[in-house]
């Protein structure tokens, strides 16, 4: 089958990993894949040092024309089945291209947030009309939310998590421990938040947290690992607090195992937007237990009280508190990590994924209903 993937971001984060971790499964499998991606982007490089095929296209917002037109080329000359967006920038200019071509290909988006629709024609008009089929990369709470808050036909609504290799993401001791990078004391526990710097993240409130948690527990180490927005406010935040030797931000990290091999628990205290969080999925898989909120999908993967914990959004208090449970239990978090390891192997490997995925297209494809109805 022959796939384009479009992704118009210039981040990295969960979002543009997940869209390497497509391509490169597909690609796996035989299927004849390009990546259309923005030029001089962090993931345009990276598919680069992966081997993956792909087209540089701008697609600024201010470059819609030209990009659309790039578009209409790409599809005429190659003539894929499907075209994969991810972003709103990549989903107007694909969907609009497919638009000026005889035998268009189906157009699937992939939402990785579960916050609600605008409610605007726009909106309307994309995902109700120029959209075949919208995957979120959920569960079945954020699919029906899709369909009865946001009025989307239950047949082209799609969810699924996006999977992750569990042999690559497994247990082990790390090469290279972060209490010793840090010079900390083999002893100290290790709190971790792994993501992009954005506010619906909810980093003020692990900060929260991690003062109370501190007040009874100094032996502890809180570690904030990712780049983006919100570097500064975060860092502000911290050193506000009085907090600069306990809570360290380490930036962007190529060891992403090491960091995992070397925390006793994670914690991803979202607020809103999040569907179920790769990094999430991540920590699960390496054998960690997890603190979270009842944000979007994430009760599925985070069952409260059997692979960690999960607590209102914005609510430190409650966060603190279930931090300290698993910092006081070392069987406790032994046991959470292994439930939580063995949920992830057991239904959201990458194998499993890329089914799903490649079942959606096939109906897709045979399906005769139209997003004009």
């Amino acid at each position: 089958m022959k796939i384009f993937i479009a992704e118009s971001s210039a981040a990295v984060g969960g979002q543009e990993w997940a869209v390497l971790l497509h391509a490169e499964g597909l690609r796996k499998r035989g299927h004849d894949l390009r990546l259309i991606l923005e030029p001089g982007s962090p993931i345009a490089e990276m598919a680069g040092r992966k081997g993956l095929p792909v087209e540089l296209v701008t697609m600024k917002r201010s470059r819609y024309p030209s990009a659309i037109l790039a578009f209409r080329r790409l599809i005429l000359r190659e003539r894929p089945a499907i075209l994969q967006v991810n972003s709103s920038c990549d989903s107007w200019i694909g969907a609009l291209a497919a638009r000026l071509v005889p035998c268009r290909p189906k157009i699937i988006r992939i939402r990785h947030i579960s916050t609600p629709l605008n409610n605007t024609f726009a909106t309307r008009l994309l995902y109700r009309r120029l959209l075949d089929m919208v995957i979120v990369t959920g569960g079945e709470r954020t699919r029906r939310a899709l369909i009865e808050r946001d009025g989307l036909a239950a047949d082209r609504v799609a969810a699924f998590p996006i999977g992750l290799d569990v042999e690559y993401f497994r247990p082990a001791p790390p090469d290279h421990d972060l209490r010793r990078e840090l010079g900390l004391p083999g002893d100290r526990k290790l709190v971790g938040l792994i993501s992009y710097l954005r506010t619906y993240k909810g980093h003020g409130y692990f900060i929260d947290a991690a003062a109370r948690v501190l007040a009874r527990h100094p032996d502890t180490t809180f570690l904030i690992v990712g780049e983006g927005p919100e570097e500064q406010a975060i860092r502000a935040r911290i050193e506000s607090g009085g907090l600069t030797d306990a809570v360290k931000m380490l930036g962007f990290r190529h060891d992403l195992l090491n960091v995992f091999r070397s925390l006793d628990l994670f914690v991803i205290p979202s607020v809103e937007g999040d569907t179920i969080p790769q990094v999430l999925m991540q920590a699960l898989a390496m054998g960690l237990p997890v603190v979270s909120t009842t944000v979007g999908s994430i009760p599925d993967v985070v069952m409260d009280g059997e692979t960690g914990y999960v607590v209102p959004p914005r609510d430190a208090a409650a966060l603190a508190e279930r931090i300290e449970v698993l910092l006081e239990d070392a069987s406790l978090r032994k046991r959470m990590g292994e439930q939580g390891r063995a949920l992830v192997e057991r239904v959201y490997s990458i194998d499993r994924m890329l089914d799903e995925l490649e079942r959606v297209y096939r109906n897709v494809l045979t399906s005769r209903q139209s997003p004009d109805r």
